[in-house]
């Protein structure tokens, strides 16, 4: 496997630096996350969080994302202060102990400086807009952010009617001695190993993948929406695959799909997580997973902790599926 490295890294200066203005916000960005916004964009006059970082959020989004997706940050601020919750109810937990917002404030403030919004999914963590991959006992064995095994390629939202643009991780808490691995395939690389024939077939929309497991075990929140056939790949829209639930509707596009699939294995990147490491990328042009490959600290495992947000170049494209009376949050 290939290993990614780092595009930037805060100087450990840098770091405190912008930890103390992050730390001044007063606001509470899961009470008043316009306001919180509102005040982490003022503070793009601060001198403090540094025109190195800056600049960089800047050029960075210069590039082309098909070709170079992948944006990896190092030494990046978070709190000082880390609760552990326990697995049966770890957001409502975190509401409860986590009492600094330098996480929130890092991942908001990179928003910010890369002239993108955040936006939320009722399905999950009930809408916020900063959310966490952390174990949830329910959820153990599932296909998503909570579960506390592998979780297969895919993208954010595959099948969704609302799938963000941009995803934004940030590592809290890692968990060193089990072999747990972010995995990563820029998808060009992938479809470079198929036939032209084949990326026709993706082309087409001969495929069909359910709503993620989050949004499924959320009780009624998508409503009578169902699921459609889709492309995998839409020059519009990117790729759209979950491995193991999307579906060839056919013999032909199944062998198609499973040829896909094991391209993104051959040329899969990947990274060991550790604290104050942000990953980010696009959504379209990146399928990406988490492999555990051994467990030697299950109670360390049920504790590891990444922060991330879903974000999108504008939120007005999205506005018909928001909550009545929760401007950014996707009904679903």
């Amino acid at each position: 496997m290939r290993q990614i490295d780092y595009d930037f890294i805060f100087t450990d200066a840098e770091r405190d630096a912008l930890r103390e203005v992050l730390l001044e916000i007063a606001t509470n960005p899961y009470g008043d996350f316009e306001s919180y916004i509102a005040d982490v964009s003022r503070l793009r006059s601060d001198q403090r969080l540094g025109s190195r970082f800056t600049d960089f959020c800047e050029m960075s989004m210069l590039r082309d994302f098909s070709k170079a997706p992948l944006v990896v940050i190092g030494n990046a601020p978070i709190d000082l202060d880390l609760p552990r919750f326990g697995s049966a109810d770890p957001v409502h937990e975190k509401y409860r102990l986590k009492k600094t917002f330098v996480a929130e404030g890092f991942l908001a403030a990179y928003g910010v400086l890369t002239g993108t919004e955040i936006i939320g999914h009722l399905s999950v963590n009930e809408g916020d807009f900063f959310h966490d991959i952390y174990p949830k006992e329910s959820m153990f064995d599932s296909q998503s952010q909570k579960t506390l095994g592998t979780l297969k390629f895919h993208r954010d939202f595959a099948n969704h009617f609302v799938s963000p643009d941009f995803v934004n991780t940030l590592t809290l808490r890692d968990t060193p001695t089990n072999e747990v691995y972010s995995t990563f395939t820029v998808t060009v690389h992938a479809l470079d190993e198929l036939s032209d024939g084949d990326r026709e077939i993706l082309a087409q929309p001969r495929f069909h993948t359910p709503f993620d497991d989050v949004s499924t075990r959320q009780g009624d929140v998508l409503g009578n929406r169902r699921a459609q056939n889709h492309a995998v790949i839409n020059t519009d829209e990117g790729a759209r695959v979950f491995e193991d639930r999307t579906r060839g509707l056919d013999e032909e596009a199944q062998a198609v799909l499973d040829r896909f699939v094991a391209a993104l294995h051959s040329r899969k990147q990947m990274r060991v997580s550790r604290p104050g490491d942000s990953v980010t990328f696009s959504n379209r042009d990146v399928i990406h997973g988490r492999e555990v490959n051994a467990i030697h600290d299950l109670d360390g495992l049920k504790q590891r902790w990444l922060m991330k947000t879903h974000n999108v170049y504008t939120r007005k494209a999205f506005e018909e599926f928001f909550l009545g009376d929760r401007y950014g949050v996707v009904n679903g």
